[in-house]
This record gives C-alpha cells, structure tokens and sequence, in this order.
C-alpha cells in the first residue's frame, strides 16, 4: 500500500476564483457595527443569492456534499430539497464569515465544552506543553481564541494554506494586531518551516492545521481513505507534521447551535509514530482516524462544512442527479 505522490487533475480548491475582496468584507462587517445584526442578515440574503447563482463550482461542490451527508446519515439534516439546503450552506457560510471576524475582535461568548476535554485542555495549557492541533473547515475555529485570552502566556501559531484566507486574515490583523494567535501562511512545508514550528512547540506554543485540504503545490501528498461512505483524497500532511514536532497531537473543532457555540478537544495520538517498514500504512491509518472523527462532528451541524470545493472530484454528476432542481 502506497501513499500516492501526484498531481491531481481535478480542479484544485486554491484554483477557484475567490469570493469576495477586503473591501466587501470590511462593508460588511461596518453595516454589522453600526446598524445591527438584523441588517447585516437581511444585506447578507442577496449578497449569497448572487454567489449561489454565479458559483457553479462552489454549487456543485455543495449539492455534492449533502448528497452524500443525506446518504450517509439522513436523520442528522434538516428537511428540504437538496437546492434550499445547500442555500442555506451559502448563508451559514456568509454568517461564519462574521461570527469568524467577532471571534478575533469582539468579547468572546462562553463557549460550552465537556467536563472532560474541558479539564484535559486546561492541564495542557498549565502544564506548558506545546502541541500540533488538528483542525477543519466544519464550524468556526477561531473561537479558539478564547483559549489563548484567558491564558496569557499561551501564543497559538494558525497555519494558512488557502490564499484566498489571506485577505480575510489581514483585515483581522488589522482590527486587532497585539493578538497571540500568530496567523502564518504556509504554501509547502520545506525545512525551515519545519524547524521553526518545531522550536514554537518545544517552547510550550501550540500549532494549529487543518486536515481537511489538500495543500497546494504539483504534487501534495495525499492518501485516499473512506469519507462519508465513499473515497476521498485527504492530505497526510498533518501526520507528517505530527511525527516531526514529536508531540502530543489533538482533534479540536467548535460549532454553533441555536446562539451557543460548542467546543470539542480530544487526544487523537499522544504522539504520532511513523516508523516501521510501512510508513505508507501508518499515514493511511492516521488519516483514516481523522476522516472518520471528522465524519462525526459533521453530524452535529452539517451545513457547517464550508469546503466549497470538488472534494469527491465528482461534483458535476452530483448536481445532475438532484431530483426537482430548478436552476
């Protein structure tokens, strides 16, 4: 068993054409200031209209995603047509970008959290130790925040491989620059990047990534795993990473239900091992072990996976196969 290294001919998500610009989300963010959320909402209503109609891509990616959640476990959606469902996967998009932008600037609300990972988060936090945090795009991280504010001594490093992320994150850095969660974009990891992530962590920092895209470049190390009942590519980077800093590794995530937000931490390895005659195997398992946690989550509020991308690489079939669709 091989971990493919190769080019991959669909459609790559750094490929796809941005949607929106600094100056469009610093309006927005303006008209939530200074006449409310209501107004923001009902400005935010044709503003995804439009982006649901021009994005074809994003669209297909979209109907391609439900169709799969609606197989895999049906009872965990809401009722409606796969086309009102994946709408309201737009405008839950457009809200996150808010919620995102208050969670770097604004007074952070209580974010709700087992006993259990509760007390496990904080004794790693006064224990000083540093460690690799394994991510998504389901919900909204950035409520992670909260973390770092009530430990002052504590200074998360967020690594970006979306470029599009770019503009969005120096509009935060702007609103807020003495924060220390440290925002750094990541186009591959070479060896000094390495070294330096390895010296955050040896001094108690903690690294935070997403598993769930595939990174840029002509040849992302990607292993194919199970995923909603189906194959998907995922990247075996985090593993990698995880291996090479020698730390304890977590799964973290936070999403919204009804106006409160939910926190999950949990152990995912106490420290990744990938030696052996076969490392191909171990990065298969690992990545495994993540898909199928991240399938988990996605049943607590599915239409808060906002991977706007060909994930399956099927996508165009996907929307063909909508029953009743009008557009």
């Amino acid at each position: 068993m091989t971990v493919p290294t190769q080019a991959v001919e669909k459609t790559h998500w750094s490929d796809i054409k941005e949607a929106g610009v600094l100056r469009g989300m610093r309006i927005m963010v303006w008209i939530h200031a200074n006449l409310g959320r209501a107004a923001f909402k009902l400005v935010l209503i044709p503003v995804m209209v439009y982006y649901f109609l021009r994005r074809g891509e994003a669209r297909r990616a979209s109907f391609n995603y439900l169709r799969r959640m609606r197989r895999f476990q049906p009872e965990c959606l809401p009722s409606g047509s796969l086309l009102s469902l994946s709408y309201r996967h737009f405008l839950g998009f457009g809200e996150s970008l808010l919620e995102k932008y208050l969670a770097w600037t604004g007074a952070l609300p209580t974010v709700d959290m087992k006993p259990s990972e509760h007390e496990m988060l904080y004794e790693l936090v006064a224990r000083k130790k540093g460690c690799l945090a394994i991510g998504s795009h389901f919900g909204n991280l950035e409520y992670s925040r909260g973390i770092s504010r009530r430990h002052p001594t504590l200074v998360m490093n967020v690594l970006l491989h979306d470029k599009h992320a770019a503009k969005f994150a120096t509009l935060m850095e702007q609103a807020e620059p003495d924060s220390r969660m440290n925002l750094i974009q990541v186009s591959e990891f070479d060896l000094p990047l390495t070294l330096l992530l390895k010296e955050k962590v040896d001094r108690g920092e903690w690294v935070v990534i997403a598993g769930d895209r595939v990174p840029v470049g002509l040849a992302p190390r990607v292993t194919t795993v199970s995923f909603l009942s189906d194959q998907a590519d995922f990247p075996v980077g985090p593993a990698v990473l995880g291996s090479v800093l020698g730390c304890p590794v977590y799964l973290m995530h936070c999403y919204k239900l009804g106006k409160r937000h939910h926190m999950g931490f949990e152990l995912f390895a106490e420290q990744i091992q990938l030696g052996g005659r076969d490392k191909s195997a171990a990065l298969q398992s690992y990545t495994q072990q993540y898909a199928r946690a991240l399938e988990e989550q996605l049943t607590k509020a599915p239409l808060q996976w906002f991977n706007f991308f060909d994930f399956w690489s099927d996508g165009v079939a996907a929307e063909k196969q909508i029953p009743g669709r009008t557009l």
